[in-house]
């Protein structure tokens, strides 16, 4: 099992988006995923045009067991749903023995070969639980000055963690709402490609079709399978970015 977090301390970034998306990528693909909702929004389940519930509330309060607690979404793939009661399991970790650890504790073992964990745009102790567990870091970010500063906010928390003996197998940027007709856009992608290098993954065209699909509980690849977010920009005969790249360089974390 591997898993992902889904992280950035700066909200609005598509961190739910992608973790929907590349979840839903990966069960097509053939990968039994698990997508854990850590955000008291409770966007996942809202993502799949379901009802908020809470699945990760009853995990870690109740002491329900995770097949007790997970709702199938299509083949392959399960939700641990969330919503305000998540607020609820913060305090509860705070007042547990061993919690920073209290996450991975609960999905070890399982028969999943990808968990996904869509974090909340903050630093607290279910943020940790998040970073802890996870063997890679994804950054989603737009390119401008405050999200790149979140991106350095969280590479500066995942090496306070390391330094306590958490190994990561890897992180990795990705840049979202992106449009290449503007300056701004452009610069922060050149500096980021040059500060990080490959670390930087294809970047996600900015696409309005990501707020319809959102609207209409459906993933990109039920709504929008050619749409610019999940295909990229088309140069000539290539396609450069979107998420069908991006799940391309996930399963070769996967398969590494």
């Amino acid at each position: 099992m591997i898993i992902f977090a889904f992280a950035n301390q700066k909200g609005g970034v598509g961190k739910t988006t992608t973790a929907v998306t590349l979840g839903d990528g990966l069960a097509r693909r053939g990968k039994r995923t698990l997508l854990v909702d850590l955000d008291p929004q409770g966007h996942l389940a809202l993502s799949f045009g379901l009802e908020k519930s809470p699945g990760l509330y009853r995990l870690i309060c109740l002491d329900e067991t995770l097949p007790e607690v997970v709702q199938s979404v299509r083949p392959n793939l399960d939700l641990v749903a969330g919503d305000k009661l998540t607020e609820k399991v913060k305090r509860q970790i705070t007042l547990s023995d061993f919690r920073e650890t209290i996450l991975i504790d609960l999905l070890r073992g399982s028969d999943y070969e990808v968990v996904l964990l869509d974090m909340a745009p903050s630093l607290d102790v279910l943020h940790i639980n998040g970073l802890i567990a996870a063997d890679w870091v994804v950054i989603p970010t737009r390119l401008d000055a405050l999200a790149v500063d979140g991106v350095k906010e969280i590479l500066t928390t995942m090496a306070e963690i390391s330094r306590n003996g958490h190994r990561y197998r890897g992180y990795s940027i990705l840049p979202t709402f992106f449009d290449r007709t503007t300056r701004e856009t452009l610069l922060q992608f050149e500096e980021i490609t040059r500060v990080f290098g490959a670390s930087v993954w294809p970047p996600i065209p900015q696409d309005t079709r990501v707020r319809e699909t959102a609207a209409y509980g459906k993933t990109l690849w039920d709504y929008s399978p050619e749409s610019s977010s999940i295909q990229g920009f088309i140069e000539g005969r290539q396609h450069l970015g979107g998420y069908h790249q991006v799940l391309e360089k996930m399963i070769e974390v996967i398969n590494g």
